[in-house]
């Protein structure tokens, strides 16, 4: 095997694709094992596509973290949506932090809920809230309004501007608005701002909503809006509106 191995690893791709697909389907994991990860990496694009998922099926944990370590952010997360269904969630723990909203951003709800389980409970509610912040983002430049993120700003922090009036909002995952209010009116503070929002993907708690209307008739705009998807996209932005004015 060790020539063989030998061979593959010297031989171009379209050449070596050809011997794995010609070899014995138990052979297979012992040669894709013995595979530098960058090797296979070298490979898949000539792998015809049963035998690409044949060689994702059977790559050690290792060599899948390595091969992560080694891809473009874009090209990890395409990489990790090929992987059966029942692979991924084996190697939750190999998949970086930071690709792991956009690949929840881009899997199918059953296998999204499938990673999410197998995950260590704090990543996955790290990748929860970023990409919660990351959609909320999106949300609030669909409203027509120019959004922007100021240097420093803690995430989930962003600066809402139109007609002279600057907003900021606060988006906190799994938050009852305790939270997002106290960081929205922070960093209005700091930012001199005309407003602050906080938006969560639950309703507030009674004391939450029972502060922001003392706030107001104190006149300082503070506000709380819920927004889970793009369902509730004409809720935010009516909200955002009756701050800018």
């Amino acid at each position: 095997m060790t020539q063989l191995v030998a061979m593959i690893k010297s031989t171009p791709p379209s050449s070596a694709a050809g011997l794995l697909t010609a070899m014995p389907a138990d052979r297979l994991p012992l040669v894709v094992g013995a595979l530098p990860p960058a090797d296979v990496l070298r490979l898949l694009p000539a792998l015809r596509p049963d035998t690409r998922a044949a060689v994702l099926a059977v790559l050690s944990i290792d060599q899948l973290a390595a091969m992560l370590r080694i891809l473009p952010g874009d090209q990890a997360v395409s990489l990790l949506t090929e992987l059966p269904a029942g692979r991924l969630p084996a190697v939750a723990g190999a998949v970086p932090d930071g690709l792991v909203p956009a690949l929840l951003a881009t899997l199918p709800p059953e296998r999204r809920d499938g990673l999410l389980a197998a995950m260590d409970p704090r990543q996955a509610r790290a990748a929860l809230a970023t990409g919660y912040q990351r959609d909320v983002f999106e949300a609030l430049v669909r409203a027509n309004a120019e959004v922007s993120v100021p240097p420093g700003t803690p995430d989930g922090i962003v600066l809402v501007q139109n007609l002279g009036w600057r907003i900021v909002v606060a988006a906190r995952y799994g938050d009852d608005g305790s939270v997002a209010v106290r960081d929205a009116e922070d960093a209005a503070y700091r930012m001199r701002a005309s407003g602050a929002l906080s938006v969560t993907n639950g309703e507030p708690a009674a004391e939450v909503l029972r502060y922001c209307r003392d706030a107001q008739r104190a006149g300082r705009p503070l506000e709380t809006a819920v927004w889970a998807d793009a369902r509730h996209d004409g809720q935010l932005k009516r909200t955002l509106v009756g701050l800018f004015h």
